[in-house]
């Protein structure tokens, strides 16, 4: 409405003649009265700015085109963003991180300007929705009032409810998929523990049900697939050692046979996998072969030894503690397989003969492609180039090909290694 009532005071302030569009230089009042209603040019916070509105450009006349402003949407939307940050400070005092989440909402975004927002947050308010969950699930401030009324009555209607702030995401269910799923809920009543199946898998994973929810929301198959099928194989992950919250980033395990789950699960306990992931479960065969298979070849490396570090300290000669804060210096080294670093290590110390400490030195070599670390070593070699640290043939490819292209330029095959080069250089400057 506003949008259309400026536009059509713009068009008052120009008319159309047979040449052509025209400025129009002398605007009556009467006229400009009987296009504009007095009450909105009392009320509109656009024409009131008269600096921005009504300004002359320095050196222009009124018969410029520029003094005619056109109408811009970033007026009305700082207008009613600013009504809405309002109300959510006076109502839940966020701080300015939760206001610009929730406006930056993408459902927000498009639906701000209704006026019904502030009687949806009242009625959230009124229910004991926490301001937790505003911030969580910013969509919950657009839903029609109407609707959610309904659905909240619905989830009023639950068996074995505790608190509605469990059961929040549901919200965003249409009324009819609501309706389907709490009825499935409440067939359940004599048959799962505490209440509901939501609340039984809170208790099962000991996580928050508010958690629980949050993720099943996604996943609704899972409250409603057959209950003996469910509990079976939640029942094998818990029995494997699975982590609560990796259950519930991936429920996509529930939909296979509680027979074929339990041997899935008994073959990764078999490689001795440090952790069991429901992946696992509904991965392809052969990608689970090789992952079994890395895990066996971790463990040949290892031998006796728990951890990484003390494989590395061994290596080198070093203590567990001295060779876990040499990895430190380098964080991406705790991440890379025991395998890799061993033949990383076999080449440098047998065929390449760098020293222990050296290698300590730079212990990003570790991560560092080996045939890429072989391919520059011979080529180095080829040169006459013995570095004196690994660091150069850790370095990008433009810097190792700037450093080689210098090394050429300046070859002298009765050099003998690299600091020689470098010794040179700083002679000469």
């Amino acid at each position: 409405m506003w949008r259309n009532l400026i536009r059509n005071f713009e068009r008052s302030l120009v008319f159309y003649t047979k040449a052509g569009i025209l400025q129009n230089k002398i605007l009556n009042e009467s006229c400009f009265h009987q296009q504009i209603p007095q009450r909105f040019l009392q009320c509109s916070p656009l024409l009131h700015n008269t600096e921005t509105v009504c300004a002359i450009p320095p050196g222009g006349s009124e018969v410029d085109p520029e003094y005619i402003v056109p109408y811009r949407a970033e007026y009305e939307k700082r207008d009613n963003s600013k009504k809405l940050v309002d109300i959510l400070r006076l109502r839940f005092r966020l701080s300015e991180e939760e206001v610009e989440h929730i406006m930056n909402d993408e459902v927000v975004l498009k639906t701000y300007r209704q006026k019904s927002l502030r009687d949806t947050m009242e009625t959230l308010c009124m229910e004991g929705v926490t301001k937790q969950n505003f911030v969580e699930y910013p969509w919950l401030i657009t839903l029609e009032k109407k609707r959610l009324s309904e659905k909240i009555k619905l989830l009023r209607s639950l068996n074995g409810l505790r608190d509605i702030n469990d059961f929040v995401p549901f919200l965003r269910l249409q009324v009819p998929r609501l309706r389907k799923l709490v009825s499935a809920l409440n067939r359940e009543y004599n048959q799962v523990t505490h209440g509901n199946r939501v609340y039984f898998i809170a208790e099962q994973l000991n996580v928050p049900p508010s958690i629980v929810t949050k993720y099943l929301a996604k996943r609704l198959f899972v409250l409603e697939m057959p209950l003996d099928m469910f509990k079976t194989n939640l029942q094998h992950m818990i029995n494997y050692k699975v982590e609560p919250m990796n259950i519930l980033k991936d429920l996509w395990g529930f939909r296979y046979a509680p027979r074929a789950v339990e041997i899935r699960l008994r073959r990764a306990l078999q490689a001795k996998k440090d952790k069991i992931m429901p992946w696992m479960v509904r991965c392809p065969e052969p990608i689970l072969q090789k992952s079994l298979q890395l895990s066996l070849d971790e463990l040949e490396v290892l031998g006796n030894k728990t951890t990484v570090a003390e494989y590395i300290g061994e290596r080198l000669g070093f203590s567990a503690e001295e060779a876990q804060a040499i990895m430190d210096k380098h964080p991406q080294v705790n991440s890379v397989r025991v395998t890799k670093i061993k033949e990383v290590l076999d080449y440098l110390l047998d065929e390449a003969k760098f020293t222990r400490y050296e290698i300590a030195q730079v212990p990003r070599i570790l991560c560092h492609s080996l045939e890429t670390t072989k391919q520059r070593m011979e080529e180095l070699k080829k040169f006459g180039c013995r570095p004196s640290s690994l660091v150069i043939v850790c370095r990008s490819k433009r810097e190792y090909d700037k450093f080689l292209k210098q090394w050429q330029q300046s070859y002298n095959p009765n050099r003998a290694s690299e600091s020689e080069y470098m010794q040179e250089n700083n002679e000469k400057e």
